[in-house]
């Protein structure tokens, strides 16, 4: 589903829209200098998703701009049915502006900023709070990849989050999940996703996994490279 998502976006930014080869929000011109790193994402998966009734294909992928800050923007993107009118999953996705250079922050274009400021003002920047990993949490083991790297040969958001999903199997089979299979059998409702930090090809990833002791709807995850935290991720599953 990531993957999905993520390849409408990247359909959206470079799909020319007219003969001058202009793209959405002038994505392509506005990136021309500098690159974009996934910060944080939010995905929410309906109940009309799981709903087999409903006919899925094909799908109906709309793109939106969203939040703008200094350095930082956000998108939003939205799965419906062949109608349009069924909603079945939400993605907001933050990206940072990065220096080539310096692979440090790199202020958005003024004129950028200037021309979409007043779309993005009903949109908010998208932050999680750091979580806080107990003693007691699993842990799981996992190799990159060639095949988990992106275009800037690190790895690719959506292959953390299967990271913590193999992690979470892993867990539960050892009996250090509670409450995951009757959680997978009520369905994920909403994902949460911190990247904090880089993996590369051939990289070892630690993946520590917990559920929540007040909310059984709730699993963490804090994934680490050499003891530091690189990515965080919560799932909540439906209540019922």
């Amino acid at each position: 589903m990531m993957k999905l998502m993520g390849a409408a976006r990247f359909f959206a930014y470079s799909h020319p829209l007219d003969q001058e080869g202009r793209t959405f929000r002038d994505f392509s011109k506005m990136t021309s200098d500098r690159m974009t790193f996934m910060v944080s994402s939010e995905i929410t998966f309906y109940k009309e998703l799981y709903d087999f009734s409903i006919k899925k294909t094909p799908l109906r992928m709309h793109v939106i701009g969203g939040y703008i800050g200094s350095s930082s923007l956000n998108t939003i993107t939205n799965m419906y049915d062949s109608t349009e009118k069924v909603l079945l999953a939400s993605n907001i996705t933050q990206v940072v502006s990065i220096d080539k250079a310096t692979r440090r922050p790199k202020p958005l274009p003024d004129w950028w900023r200037e021309k979409y400021a007043e779309s993005a003002k009903k949109y908010v920047s998208l932050k999680f709070d750091k979580l806080t990993r107990p003693d007691c949490a699993s842990v799981y083991e996992c190799h990159v990849a060639w095949s988990d790297t992106d275009a800037y040969c690190h790895t690719n958001w959506a292959s953390y989050a299967r990271f913590v999903v193999d992690a979470a199997h892993y867990s539960s089979r050892k009996g250090d999940l509670k409450h995951f299979d009757d959680n997978l059998a009520r369905g994920l409702h909403r994902v949460e996703l911190h990247y904090c930090g880089e993996s590369f090809m051939d990289d070892t990833v630690t993946v520590y996994t917990w559920e929540d002791q007040n909310n059984s709807n709730n699993l963490y995850f804090d994934m680490c490279k050499a003891d530091k935290s690189i990515f965080q991720c919560k799932f909540h599953f439906f209540d019922c």
